[in-house]
């Protein structure tokens, strides 16, 4: 920061001044004394700087907040049609699910459908990272919307993975909660002092821990793995990619790959952008571009559609009937829509 070299310069310069008539054994004194001060003095430019920060933080963000108002409003004209698109399109999913929960929510309490209230749970939290993934595109963050497109291809796996086999299933997936609130309280436990926080109750503890053994008594042992709600009807399933294939979403494995990227800390991650394009990739991304929507904007479509389909296809009816197919159709309409003004963008940029 220019405040910090400022400070530093003018200390340099005035050590420099006052020790320029001293011997060499009396520079050094000197020069010893000033390293064993530079914790005290690293404390005291850091005071002045943040009290400079403080003074000037009002222009500084008034400055950066109009530049990202400005690069949306251009932002989004480029990308309108096909924001308009989704957004219409994540709309109509809502109201369809919600329009599903409404009608069969009663009918499925008393008849324990295990489905039913899976699928609207995580149709309702597609929908929600759907809402997410707009506002990433609308902002120009299309690798952070990849990221979150990933999170509903799988919710939408893990929906049709229940879906296809059946109550069971879905009953084994809604307790599971029950063995991730253990390991989670259990963590928890163990480093909740370092965090400055209470532990829990003893007894607390014990009851989930007594729910937990309930559970793997019922269901056994390897029901405590990740997946351990799924390995009653494939076997033992290990891996997210053993729920995708059983799913038949198998093929969508290199997006949700090239997703993952953005999500974790791997080398690939900090050299891969989709904000990028190969005339541009050699400078630094950390902030928004105009660039790579296409992908998050129509695997969101592709994921939500797909999810959706499988929560309104439990209750079919021609009403949801309708609704699934018209879903597929602007599934299709986005993904052109997108593709359309990304390669619009990339001929020219090739022009330029």
């Amino acid at each position: 920061m220019k405040i910090i070299q400022n400070i530093l310069d003018g200390i340099i310069h005035d050590s420099i001044e006052n020790y320029s008539d001293l011997s060499e054994k009396e520079l050094e004194e000197k020069l010893d004394g000033l390293f064993e001060s530079i914790p005290d003095l690293i404390d005291q430019i850091s005071l002045v700087v943040k009290k400079t920060l403080d003074v000037n933080s009002s222009r500084m963000l008034k400055e950066h907040r109009h530049l990202r108002i400005n690069f949306e409003k251009s932002h989004h004209q480029l990308w309108e049609n096909g924001l308009n698109l989704l957004e219409t399109f994540i709309v109509i999913s809502y109201e369809a699910g919600e329009d599903f929960n409404n009608s069969f929510r009663e009918e499925a309490a008393k008849n324990n459908d295990f489905i039913f209230d899976t699928l609207t749970r995580l149709h309702a939290r597609s929908i929600q990272v759907a809402y997410e993934v707009l506002s990433l595109l609308r902002s120009g963050f299309a690798d952070g919307a990849h990221a979150r497109w990933r999170t509903i291809h799988e919710i939408s796996a893990i929906g049709l993975f229940i879906k296809k086999y059946g109550q069971d299933v879905a009953e084994r997936y809604l307790l599971h909660e029950i063995i991730e609130s253990h390991k989670a309280m259990n963590q928890y436990q163990k480093y909740c002092s370092r965090l400055g926080q209470r532990p829990l109750a003893v007894d607390e503890l014990n009851s989930m821990k007594s729910a937990r053994d309930d559970l793997i008594n019922k269901y056994g042992k390897d029901y405590c793995g990740q997946y351990g709600w799924a390995n009653n009807v494939v076997g033992k399933i290990s891996r997210f990619s053993d729920i995708e294939e059983e799913s038949g979403l198998e093929h969508l494995r290199p997006y949700y790959k090239m997703a993952s990227h953005n999500v974790h800390a791997n080398p690939k991650g900090i050299q891969f952008k989709l904000g990028l394009t190969d005339e541009i990739e050699d400078i630094l991304l950390s902030g928004p571009s105009n660039y790579g929507l296409a992908d998050p904007a129509h695997g969101t479509a592709l994921s939500l559609s797909q999810i959706s389909s499988a929560l309104l296809s439990h209750k079919p009816n021609m009403d949801n009937l309708v609704t699934i197919k018209i879903l597929f159709k602007y599934e299709e309409e986005i993904g052109n829509a997108f593709l359309q003004i990304n390669n619009l963008m990339k001929n020219n940029l090739s022009v330029d």
